[in-house]
């Protein structure tokens, strides 16, 4: 593990500090965990509550019963973070050990602080990904991200910042690391639940800030969007080039306000 990474593991009602995983356990051997990551600005978790009940609904929908120690996971106490800590901290349960179809019965909790160096641009690049996916366990995150990181990696190549993701139908999902926004005929849109994909905090907060039309749309008319912009803990709010779509006023407007009100690091 990097020695700017933290790392925690959360057992008798407390966390300690751990570099690894055991070989045994399934989230290693089969991807079978779920994880949230959440912002943290001056040693502050942000939108806690938000992130450990989305955590706690997957945890039941994927893992249940999850039996054991520490199962209200909406509860969970995060590890103690230093007063200058800036970046995100992941949180993960995992299946624990046993078989592919064993019953989940002493999942473990990890932890993971990853410092995030220097400020954020005020926009970024995106392409759409040539290639169809399927949602997997209606978008939560979970240890099988392979999905994501490869459509990520195949955009960086390319020479952008992010990959925008359709499904077989050509339908627009998300980006490959977060929620995505569009301007249709004048009114701001994102892709609906509906399609199997993660309802992310920062999506809500955009929803909650903002009249969003939950819509299913083909991933090329895009192209004739107003403006596009994409959500997620890491970023909050990034206003995104897509080929002759420009960042538009409503995703800098929010953008501006993330980093007044310390929404995202």
């Amino acid at each position: 593990m990097s020695t700017a990474v933290k790392g925690w593991q959360f057992d008798g009602g407390r966390w300690s500090e751990t570099e690894s995983l055991p070989l045994t356990d399934r989230a290693l051997r089969y991807g079978m965990s779920v994880f949230e990551t959440i912002g943290v600005r001056g040693g502050q978790p942000l939108l806690v509550a938000r992130h450990l009940a989305l955590l706690e609904e997957n945890v039941r929908a994927l893992l249940s019963p999850a039996q054991g120690e520490g199962n209200c996971f909406s509860a969970l106490p995060l590890p103690e973070l230093a007063a200058d800590s800036t970046g995100v901290l992941r949180v993960y349960v995992t299946a624990g050990d046993g078989g592919p179809a064993d019953t989940v019965q002493a999942p473990r909790v990890f932890a993971l602080f990853e410092p995030l160096p220097g400020n954020l641009p005020d926009w970024q690049t995106a392409r759409l990904h040539p290639e169809p996916v399927t949602p997997f366990a209606r978008g939560a995150k979970t240890g099988n991200y392979w999905m994501q990181c490869a459509a990520q990696s195949a955009a960086r190549s390319a020479g952008f910042d992010h990959a925008l993701l359709h499904d077989q139908d050509g339908r627009l999902l998300s980006a490959a690391m977060g929620n995505v926004f569009f301007v249709q005929n004048g009114a701001l849109c994102t892709p609906s639940t509906s399609l199997a994909l993660r309802p992310g905090i920062m999506r809500a907060w955009v929803m909650a800030e903002q009249s969003v039309g939950e819509v299913e749309v083909a991933a090329d008319r895009l192209k004739d969007a107003g403006e596009i912009f994409l959500t997620n803990s890491r970023l909050g709010v990034m206003p995104l080039r897509f080929g002759a779509v420009e960042p538009g006023p409503i995703g800098c407007a929010l953008r501006d306000r993330c980093r007044r009100e310390k929404i995202i690091p």
